[in-house]
């Protein structure tokens, strides 16, 4: 979702947590999250016990807002020709969202503040598969395998689109067709062609 769907500002995010007091090179560094903040995304905490959590590692009481102000950080706004086209390929495709996410970035998305028209990500998508609801974390071959059965399509008839490389690898290795993007590139172009090639 992050960097694909909408255009994701890493820097503000870790600028956001470093204001709160978080030590984002330990929770947050270069090889991913940890701790509780991985245990957010993998749904073994819930939103309230993340705040308990940031609480405890800042030494200070951290509210809801508060972290949710944080994690939004990320949001770095979507554009509208990205939206313009997934209302375009979900005429002809079933569109589902794979993403290691959590209820705060969910629950903004979710509402119609996620874009400029005053739409929710769930009006793009046909089916949804968020991490800390899923309980599992890509890369993980048990969440792709799980969103396949639930949208009940073989690998070989899925496109999976990404920014990581170790993602688009895992999904590469159970037979699913992939295509690594840059994060915040604008796939509009390339993907429609890769589509139409495959046809």
């Amino acid at each position: 979702m992050g960097g694909v769907i909408f255009d994701q500002n890493t820097e503000e995010a870790f600028r956001r947590f470093r204001e709160a007091g978080i030590d984002t090179d330990y929770y947050m560094g270069a090889y991913g999250q940890r701790d509780f903040f991985m245990d957010l995304e993998s749904g073994k905490i819930s939103a309230e016990e993340f705040c308990s959590r940031m609480s405890e590692a800042v030494g200070r009481k951290v509210s809801y807002e508060e972290a949710a102000h944080c994690w939004l950080g990320f949001f770095d706004g979507v554009s509208e020709r990205k939206l313009t086209a997934l209302d375009a390929l979900r005429k002809h495709y079933h569109l589902g969202l794979l993403s290691n996410t959590n209820p705060f970035m969910m629950a903004f998305t979710r509402s119609d503040h996620f874009s400029g028209s005053g739409r929710p990500i769930t009006d793009f998508f046909d089916s949804f598969f968020c991490s800390y609801e899923m309980k599992c974390c890509k890369p993980d071959a048990e969440i792709y395998q799980r969103a396949l059965a639930a949208d009940h399509i073989s690998p070989g008839e899925t496109l999976f689109v990404d920014d990581s490389k170790k993602n688009t690898d895992a999904a590469a290795k159970l037979g699913i067709n992939v295509l690594q993007v840059s994060t915040n590139e604008d796939w509009t172009v390339r993907l429609p062609k890769l589509l139409a090639a495959s046809k």
